[in-house]
């Protein structure tokens, strides 16, 4: 697995924070991520621009479980265990992409995303284990956020269904951290444009590509 990254760490809090705080502190692309986020909040984010975001995190998930998979007898510190687990949340995330690659077409799905990990994330049994937590936790607040803004019935029902399978990602990874594998009584939940936000980091032309496929409004 390459590491395109030499972060000095990603926490659960730090990844969250960032999602918190909007576009302007980690714009890549600085003012061209603020504006399709001005834009995205002013006047909404049209369903398939949700999908699309959607996309580009299972991308990621995808991306971060194979890497994880490739190098996985090589991680110490605690070693990793469960390649069950992994192998079939990578399946899951799979199936969520190829979801919402169908359902935008060919002409809406994103396309050329480059996707990073950083060097921090890897560096240790540890690590993977505490970004797997940051990466699960904000799916599921994505997921969930969309069930409140998407205006189709039938793609809110899969919204909540994909949060609840990324809720289950979240429970292992912290459980396997040394947490309780319990999300809050009523889990966060986040805008697009601020999952977009917490993405790019990891994603650095997701800018770029979005816009390319007519996000907000494809």
């Amino acid at each position: 697995m390459t590491d395109q990254t030499t972060d000095n760490g990603v926490s659960r809090a730090q990844f969250l924070r960032n999602t918190a705080k909007g576009g302007i502190a980690l714009a890549v692309g600085g003012s061209v991520l603020a504006s399709v986020q001005g834009a995205a909040m002013a006047a909404g984010v049209s369903d398939n621009s949700t999908l699309q975001a959607a996309y580009c995190a299972e991308s990621l998930a995808v991306y971060v479980y194979e890497g994880v998979l490739a190098s996985f007898n090589k991680f110490k510190h605690p070693e990793l265990m469960n390649i069950d687990y992994f192998q079939h949340a990578l399946d899951n995330e799979k199936a969520h992409k190829a979801f919402l690659a169908n359902a935008l077409g060919s002409s809406k799905t994103p396309t050329g995303l480059t996707l990073k990990i950083p060097a921090s994330a890897l560096k240790s049994g540890q690590a993977v284990l505490n970004f797997g937590v940051a990466l699960e936790t904000a799916f599921v607040a994505t997921y969930l956020g969309a069930v409140s803004t998407l205006s189709s019935n039938d793609l809110k029902l899969v919204a909540a269904q994909v949060a609840a399978d990324e809720a289950t990602h979240f429970s292992f990874f912290d459980a396997a951290a040394g947490g309780h594998g319990v999300l809050p009584p009523l889990p966060s939940t986040v805008t697009i444009a601020q999952a977009a936000t917490t993405l790019t980091p990891y994603i650095p032309n997701l800018t770029a590509r979005l816009t390319a496929a007519g996000f907000p409004n494809a």
